[in-house]
């Protein structure tokens, strides 16, 4: 049983790293005088987080206006160590390294052409091989996450299209492999946690991410805490059921089949009858207003903006963010949707995530780091990251 002396203290230990984390600079007057704790407290903490790599020290800082001894000003040491984070898709394996901190250190990205789960793993691992090598960190590799396309519960991935992950724990393989803890998170939960994290100085705490990919996922932060539903379930909005346009059998389809990036690539790949055509010839043909290529985005155009107004109206948030690289390849889309939506008086803010490649690593990066550090209940402002901004 631990002793309320202890819990004290581990509770006092946890704010000191919060004030740490959230501020560039402060010292152990100010860590006192904010936490309202004495200074024998801070001092005992300091020394043990000192002792354990995680502070820095910035020198002297500047007297007060009322004179006085100048501050020893102390910072979190971004350089402790590092995490890894790897975003499992249909289209590829994208992966990052940040510091302790969530600054990105370097990216790496594969494509992952009729690839099973083994030669995944393979891959991942000569990835990890690499990071390893050009480590420049105190403590080296603190702990590893995973964006999934597809439901997880529990850090165990129910389901995804893309791999058969029946036989293998992925938490338990790389947990055994490196010797730190692994987390895995679905992707547009992922997204979600990286603007809520990342995007701290906005003050939103009920927001919601759609993630438009092989399917349509949403994450969904409501009073500043992930809500991941009955199993990992909530945000698959892909799944829900609406008749196709022109079907006159009353038939129902998933709407990820007729607006997600998949659907609308496998389409016009078939209308073409160019089936290696990617995102690039989409783009040109669509640019110069071929009929066909036009028609099917104007289709997706549509069932896009109902699937979004649906999801507004469901979670009730104070934003919504669309992360997409379909969109960023084609910006007419966001601006239909947004000028659609606003015809249909949807009074909520919408952007676009321009550097879609990067939130879904980065909240897994916040993620692990939460997990690393003993934060899981603590609010930590990250610095947004200048690869990725807002469209409006």
């Amino acid at each position: 049983m631990v002793s309320s002396r202890n819990l004290s203290r581990v509770t006092n230990r946890q704010l000191i790293i919060q004030q740490l984390f959230n501020h560039s600079q402060t010292s152990r007057v100010e860590l006192a005088r904010i936490l309202k704790l004495n200074k024998s407290t801070v001092s005992s903490i300091y020394n043990e987080l000192n002792k354990s790599g995680l502070i820095k020290s910035l020198g002297l800082g500047e007297s007060t206006n009322s004179g006085g001894r100048r501050p020893h000003l102390i910072t979190l040491n971004k350089q402790y160590g590092w995490v890894a984070c790897f975003d499992i898709g249909g289209y590829g394996l994208r992966s990052l390294v940040t510091y302790l901190n969530g600054e990105m250190i370097q990216v790496a990205e594969k494509s992952l052409d009729t690839i099973n789960v083994r030669e995944l793993l393979k891959e991942i691992d000569r990835m990890m091989e690499n990071f390893l090598a050009s480590d420049d960190t105190d403590h080296g590799l603190l702990g590893i996450g995973f964006s999934v396309h597809g439901v997880v519960y529990e850090n165990k991935i129910q389901s995804t299209p893309f791999f058969d992950f029946k036989s293998i724990d992925l938490q338990k393989y790389f947990e055994d492999r490196y010797h730190v803890p692994v987390i895995l998170e679905n992707e547009a939960n992922a997204v979600a946690v990286f603007e809520h994290d990342f995007g701290r100085e906005n003050n939103v705490d009920d927001l919601i991410t759609i993630s438009i990919h092989a399917g349509l996922g949403v994450g969904i932060i409501v009073d500043g805490d992930l809500y991941r539903g009955y199993r990992g379930q909530a945000g698959e909005i892909g799944r829900q059921l609406v008749h196709r346009r022109g079907d006159t059998t009353a038939s129902l389809v998933k709407v990820e089949s007729l607006c997600s990036e998949k659907a609308i690539l496998d389409r016009f790949r078939q209308i073409k009858h160019r089936p290696n055509y990617q995102l690039k010839q989409l783009y040109l043909l669509y640019q110069r207003g071929d009929t066909d290529t036009v028609n099917l985005i104007d289709n997706a155009i549509t069932v896009l903006t109902t699937t979004i107004y649906n999801a507004v109206v469901s979670y009730g948030p104070q934003v919504v963010y669309l992360n997409s690289p379909l969109m960023e390849s084609i910006p007419d889309i966001f601006r239909k949707v947004h000028h659609r939506l606003i015809d249909l008086n949807m009074n909520v803010p919408i952007y676009e995530i321009r550097g879609s490649r990067y939130p879904s690593l980065l909240g897994t990066s916040s993620l692990i780091i939460h997990h690393v550090l003993g934060m899981e209940n603590y609010s930590l402002k990250f610095k947004w990251p200048k690869e990725v901004n807002h469209i409006d």
